[in-house]
């Protein structure tokens, strides 16, 4: 077995595109490429990195004859950590954290994959005036910023505060590529779930989006560049019903908008209150169910109901306090499908 023998076999365990994969290492997909087919051979700092991110020995990736991979490999877990006022969600190409500093809130996103990961984003707010310092590396690569911000964008993540921190939810990338349900296949309810459960992320010139759903709850970052001020991070809970979705108290909220004059500026941080479970709409009361979702379909406190306005095999869409929001069975953003650990 040569050399690009074995670096196709362990980039092809770890489940990573030749991109990904040469992402973790400072490659281009096309060097990945070349080394796999014997006609470039990797630099040795990078084939030690290999055997240190993959959890095997060198020898099996370099010498000939060695029984495959002695190691065992180990896929890296993702989770959600808590401590305090502290919140982390981090998958296997974003992080993002949420602080309640008592007279600050910040949120940072951070992007690259596994341990390799950099601050992209970052947004503060002081609730006492509502005044935001952000700063982002925008789809073009300049820093957008109200702030002296070029030491801050790109500083590594830094995985050692989560050995601290609690971990209250473990789930892994999925790898098998299987097809998501139909709505005629499975329903509203699981397809709402199935079809989110994961990474979706977008950057252009004018705005920065991430958002991490697992366990039925989402951590979001969305910042729009354009203007450099429309910010919105926040941490909530929603649950599919058969006929849509049941958004819950927000607990962590970091909002700024426009000038701070709109009726939407508003920040506001309760990490630590007790998040209370989605309570799902129920008719018995001989309401009518669309009836009820109409008159919830504003704020009601901190709930709110999502009914399925049109839908197809593989599109739903659901209504969203005035506005419509559409979920897709492919949708292009979503960059990683979560699983369970066991």
């Amino acid at each position: 077995m040569t050399l690009g023998n074995r670096i196709l076999e362990l980039r092809a365990r770890s489940g990573l595109s030749q991109e990904d994969f040469g992402e973790l290492f400072g490659a281009t997909r096309q060097t990945v490429s070349r080394w796999e087919l014997d006609l470039a051979i990797p630099e040795i700092q990078k084939i030690v990195q290999m055997a240190r991110t993959f959890g095997v020995t060198t020898d099996s990736i370099i010498s000939d004859g060695i029984s495959t991979f002695d190691g065992a490999f180990k896929r890296f877990v993702c989770g959600i950590y808590r401590k305090k006022d502290l919140i982390i969600a981090e998958t296997e190409r974003l992080a993002i954290t949420f602080c309640d500093r008592g007279e600050t809130l910040c949120s940072e996103l951070y992007e690259g994959m596994q341990e390799n990961k950099s601050l992209r984003a970052t947004a503060e707010i002081d609730p006492k005036t509502n005044k935001a310092t952000y700063a982002c590396l925008d789809g073009a690569g300049n820093v957008i910023s109200n702030f002296e911000a070029e030491d801050i964008i790109g500083k590594k993540f830094d995985r050692k505060q989560l050995e601290r921190m609690q971990r209250v939810e473990t789930f892994l990338v999925g790898r098998d590529k299987k097809p998501l349900p139909t709505v005629p296949e499975a329903g509203f309810k699981t397809c709402l779930t199935s079809w989110r459960t994961g990474t979706k992320f977008y950057s252009r010139d004018d705005e920065i989006f991430a958002c991490i759903y697992v366990g039925g709850f989402e951590y979001t970052f969305h910042m729009q560049v354009e203007n450099q001020e429309n910010i919105y991070c926040s941490i909530c809970a929603n649950e599919a019903y058969e006929l849509g979705n049941c958004v819950g108290k927000q607990y962590f909220r970091l909002r700024n908008f426009g000038d701070n004059k709109s009726d939407f500026t508003v920040s506001f941080s309760h990490i630590n209150d007790e998040l209370k479970r989605v309570c799902l709409p129920s008719g018995e009361d001989g309401t009518d169910f669309e009836e009820l979702c109409d008159r919830k379909g504003a704020y009601a406190g901190h709930e709110r109901l999502e009914k399925v306005r049109r839908y197809g095999d593989g599109r739903i869409t659901v209504s969203n306090c005035g506005d419509e929001l559409t979920f897709s069975r492919d949708d292009p953003y979503m960059i990683e499908r979560f699983e369970k650990c066991d």
